[in-house]
């Protein structure tokens, strides 16, 4: 079955643009395109939508009232934002997919307009691929897929060369697709007096990990910042790496600062989780004090390889459980190669590293 899209942009030729692009893949059936929420929300009454392409800023309805409705309304459909460059813009988009859009795609501004086809023809593979495993998903169950049931908490094999810390003296977090929306309800619930340092990678692009950070900010106890190169770690904050960059950790006079690099993606990815995890690795691993290591909700497998070998030096892995993710792709990947210590909805994620770090 062909995947029910509608476009939703105030601009013709973005509009155009965008539906031709979508017309281009097989799986796709391009039912309407609306200039704007309130007539894409009257076009919804007439057939049924498995997808949304919505446009941030537009008249009489905006993207993100016109996301609260779709949710509202159409709690199945999936709603993929389409964002500008600018800050502004960074803010709302990281306010819908707080809200629960499921991805978004930024806007091609190239030179010319094969570059801007090319571009925007590669992001919409990658929410094509998410679509079709929100949506398979969704068919075999006949629920939408993020219906979390009564929670439980699944013990993982152990893994004979890990070593199980009894303290620890950083907690560290990789989450991609669904992540704002996760973190959202995470990191609000840790209180303001954790007593270690909390560095993590969220997979996005430059601007949007630094209106991420000051939209959780404003939400949690601790203070939530996009790391900054030389930045020092301190306990009572959280470090989000900066889009467009890796961050790794380097011991330096007896404390731990933040380093900032501009080395080549892994697994596609940049800044990636792994590289995030080989670093804390090699600052905690081994010490008197362990790694707590989470990860959550994202596509792929990054963070995979770094688990495996923060499990060497000592640490303890927490995974979201399959039924809470938006995307259960880098969880799973640390699930079944038997990393993962415990694997638990993303409710009670918070209170088992209080649990674990008090």
């Amino acid at each position: 079955m062909p995947i029910k899209t509608l476009v939703v942009d105030d601009t013709i030729l973005y509009r155009k643009l965008a539906s031709d692009v979508l017309k281009s893949f097989d799986e796709i059936d391009v039912v309407y395109t609306a200039s704007n929420g309130e007539l894409a929300l009257k076009k919804m009454q007439l057939n049924p939508i498995d997808l949304v392409l919505c446009d941030v800023y537009m008249p009489q309805k905006n993207g993100v009232e016109t996301l609260a409705e779709i949710k509202q309304k159409y709690p199945d459909t999936l709603v993929v934002m389409m964002s500008g460059i600018s800050t502004r813009s960074a803010n709302i988009t990281i306010k819908a997919l707080e809200m629960g859009a499921i991805d978004f795609i930024q806007k091609p501004d190239l030179s010319t307009v094969e570059e801007n086809i090319i571009k925007l023809k590669n992001d919409i593979k990658s929410v094509l691929r998410l679509a079709k495993i929100k949506l398979a998903t969704r068919g075999l169950t006949g629920k939408p897929a993020r219906i979390t049931p009564k929670p439980v908490i699944t013990q993982k094999p152990k893994i004979s060369t890990s070593r199980i810390p009894k303290t620890f003296g950083i907690l560290t977090m990789g989450v991609s697709t669904g992540g704002p929306e996760a973190l959202n309800h995470l990191l609000p619930a840790l209180p303001s007096n954790f007593p270690v340092p909390i560095v993590m990678v969220q997979h996005m692009p430059p601007k949007f990990t630094q209106s991420l950070a000051e939209s959780l900010n404003r939400k949690c106890s601790l203070q939530v910042i996009e790391a900054s190169d030389g930045t020092l770690l301190e306990s009572g904050y959280v470090y989000i790496a900066p889009g467009g960059y890796h961050m790794t950790l380097l011991e330096k006079n007896s404390s731990v600062v933040v380093k900032i690099n501009d080395g080549p993606p892994e697994n596609s990815c940049k800044p990636a989780v792994d590289v995030l995890f080989r670093s804390v690795a090699n600052v905690f691993g081994d010490n008197d004090k362990g790694i707590l290591a989470i990860v959550l909700t994202g596509m792929g497998n990054d963070g995979l390889n770094g688990v495996r070998t923060m499990k060497r030096k000592g640490c303890f892995c927490i995974t979201q459980s399959e039924s809470s993710c938006v995307v259960y792709g880098m969880p799973k990947a640390i699930d079944q190669a038997e990393l993962s210590d415990v694997s638990i909805p993303l409710q009670q994620i918070a209170p088992e590293i209080c649990k674990k770090i008090s």
